[in-house]
């Protein structure tokens, strides 16, 4: 599996934005801090936004904030807003467009690979992360 840069990119805007949660924060920051050019992070907040994961606040100190609180936010949560599937192979995801799932020894493989990896991710929440990687950000 490999994640698309929009992916990358909504997750360190999230992670960034989870180290103050109660800030409102300014494109221009998050594209400055976050090194994302400005033209994508704006597709990307549209995208987290639509997914109630942020939400904008108008006016002269406007700009963006979390919606829910880091520890409620899994990577699993932003991943799936911008992929569509994580699994290594189609079969792992829908049985029908492979003929032969239901005698390929590798079929059981895929999926346990895909359970293991969603589960992974769902446990890493950005209130972790946040800590974690603070001094990076």
């Amino acid at each position: 599996m490999r994640i698309k840069r929009e992916t990358d990119y909504a997750i360190r805007i999230v992670l960034y934005m989870s180290q103050n949660n109660k800030k409102i924060y300014s494109v221009k920051e998050i594209s400055q801090k976050t090194l994302i050019p400005k033209e994508f992070l704006s597709k990307i907040i549209q995208k987290l936004k639509k997914n109630r994961i942020l939400k904008s606040i108008r006016g002269i100190k406007g700009g963006y904030s979390l919606i829910k609180k880091p520890e409620e936010i899994s990577l699993l949560d932003i991943i799936l807003i911008f992929e569509k599937s994580l699994a290594m192979n189609i079969c792992a995801v829908e049985k029908r467009y492979c003929n032969l799932s239901n005698i390929c020894s590798v079929h059981p493989i895929w999926i346990e690979i895909r359970k293991y990896v969603e589960k992974k991710l769902k446990k890493e929440n950005f209130y972790k992360l946040a800590k974690r990687y603070k001094k990076i950000l």
